[in-house]
């Protein structure tokens, strides 16, 4: 999609190939909020089970006169003030929450290519082999548990497990023990730079199952914005 014509409203949204023009006077200042694009399309599959036809457009302009689209303005200026709180840092589920609040809002109040298909869609109910999936990871985050273990807590084949968690939670069995663990970890450091608990980074990492550092050093950045070590010294 491509607008050539010049925006005439101070706030619009943009997705991967639009193109938009706009005029800023020199005193103008700019907030801009991204969303990463597989956010949208995991919502999307948590209300549908799968994506529909086509990509995702949404209309460019947004409506200020639309009460409702201005409580969503509200909403996401609390968002940036929230994440340069210290309690972002400290409560990544209240992060990840807020953020997910964003996103299934802003399909719901803004008008897409999608509109028609998600309307009065909630989230998927889990069903109960998921539900046991799911609790069996968080119940036993810090054992060497494979896929296989996972799909004989829930009761099902590898196969169905493994479809259950795409077309219910956009992502993999093993996609999903791991934020688990990288939460479990957060967690502990944030506990240990409070002088609450004691560990180095490598104590805490192998505890919850990352054996290779290097690799959980980059997990965790891209969950937390920063590396294992930072978090120690963010919250000393």
């Amino acid at each position: 999609m491509v607008n050539d014509a010049p925006l005439k409203s101070t706030l619009c949204i943009a997705g991967p190939g639009d193109r938009l023009s706009m005029n800023w006077n020199s005193e103008a200042v700019n907030n801009i909020l991204i969303f990463p694009f597989q956010e949208m399309e995991k919502a999307v599959v948590r209300r549908l089970g799968d994506l529909p036809s086509g990509g995702l457009r949404f209309n460019n302009v947004l409506d200020e006169r639309n009460p409702v689209m201005r409580s969503w303005i509200k909403l996401a200026r609390s968002f940036s003030l929230f994440s340069r709180s210290p309690l972002s840092h400290s409560s990544h589920l209240g992060m990840r929450h807020f953020e997910n609040a964003l996103v299934d809002s802003i399909l719901d109040v803004q008008p897409h290519s999608w509109s028609s298909a998600i309307a009065d869609r909630g989230p998927a109910i889990l069903p109960n082999s998921l539900r046991r999936a799911t609790n069996f990871c968080a119940e036993h985050a810090n054992e060497p548990i494979s896929v296989s273990d996972i799909a004989q807590a829930a009761r099902v084949s590898v196969r169905t497990l493994r479809e259950g968690f795409r077309a219910h939670l956009g992502t993999s069995p093993l996609a999903y023990l791991r934020s688990v663990r990288l939460d479990h970890a957060h967690r502990d450091l944030v506990a240990v730079a409070r002088g609450q608990a004691a560990g180095t980074v490598t104590d805490i990492a192998c505890r919850w199952g990352f054996t290779h550092l290097g690799r959980f050093s980059a997990d965790y950045r891209r969950a937390y914005g920063q590396s294992p070590s930072q978090t120690l010294r963010h919250h000393l």
